[in-house]
């Protein structure tokens, strides 16, 4: 068995599809999609990268046996997350090892030096939290991230106040509205300054050879005198090998929150994706956030627990 650190240039494909295979295996996103593969590496990355923060992808590692990846570590700068192809269970041990030893630099140390390492693990497998209690990790029983999708026979409502228009990416060309509008939804604080933003991130998407399957969707202000009339925004994640579909991030801007337009916007998207054939649609929740695509007709398939351990 051979532990191998993941290049981009070689390994992307060969990843995405132990990911695919896990997928078809357990009916259910126990590991990450190749979708949140992509998010990572591409978007995430370039703005890990802008913040001076370790690289999540540059922590990639499998582990691979006569050609075929088995299991891998999947960073995503705040915690690590696991996963095994079914008969290699006893890999959990040594790659909770491994990680301890060589994804540390992805956490900040405390003012005693110490790390306090988080390890994700999906509920589905019971033997990972044995393991994990046995090495002295605690549970942080305060959250948990679940794995919601839209049910493809539920009805959709994408209704907006008069004034206000859903549309697609392509049918609104400017980029930089769009971007600044997603950051600006996520840091309501920075409205105040007129915050434009580098478009590190939005750019280096466009690299992923997922893109050209991808869209964006969004929620106009048509009466908006301001410069930026853009109220929400959210990226779609196409796969149409597993037929399924990752829509992240998501982001309504402070001020037109609680009117809706969240819910019909994901109800725009999941809508597309029923058009190209899509399954499922997955949302990454957790927090407030469950509260939300409940009420946008989402509901729970599977759950991941967040268990930490302090390192010296």
């Amino acid at each position: 068995m051979q532990i191998i650190k993941f290049d981009l240039r070689r390994h992307l494909n060969h990843l995405g599809n132990f990911l695919r295979d896990l997928y078809r295996e357990n009916h259910t996103a126990v590991a990450w999609l190749p979708e949140r593969l992509h998010d990572i590496i591409f978007r995430v990355g370039a703005q890990e990268m802008e913040e001076g923060s370790e690289k999540s992808a540059d922590h990639i590692y499998f582990w691979e046996e006569n050609g075929e990846i088995e299991a891998c570590i999947l960073p995503d700068g705040e915690n690590i997350y696991v996963a095994i192809r079914s008969g290699f269970e006893q890999l959990f041990p040594s790659m909770i090892d491994f990680s301890e030893k060589n994804c540390l630099r992805m956490f900040s140390r405390q003012e005693d030096g110490s790390v306090k390492f988080w390890v994700a693990v999906s509920n589905s497998f019971p033997y990972m939290e044995k393991d994990l209690t046995g090495r002295g990790y605690s549970r942080f029983d305060e959250e948990e991230n679940a794995n919601c999708i839209f049910p493809q026979e539920a009805d959709l409502v994408a209704e907006l106040p008069e004034g206000f228009q859903l549309m697609y990416g392509e049918e609104y060309p400017d980029e930089e509205k769009k971007w600044s509008a997603l950051r600006l939804g996520f840091h309501p604080d920075w409205e105040s300054s007129g915050y434009k933003g580098g478009m590190g991130p939005y750019n280096e998407r466009k690299l992923s050879p997922m893109y050209p399957d991808c869209f964006e969707c969004i929620v106009v202000d048509e009466s908006a005198t301001e410069e930026n009339n853009v109220c929400s925004y959210c990226f779609v994640y196409v796969d149409k090998i597993t037929k399924t579909a990752l829509i992240e991030p998501v982001s309504t801007r402070e001020k037109y929150r609680r009117m809706g337009f969240g819910r019909a916007m994901m109800s725009a998207a999941v809508q597309r994706c029923r058009d190209v054939g899509i399954e499922k649609c997955y949302v990454d929740s957790f927090g407030w956030r469950r509260d939300f695509y409940t009420a946008a007709g989402f509901s729970i398939e599977s759950s991941v627990s967040f268990w930490y351990k302090i390192l010296k």
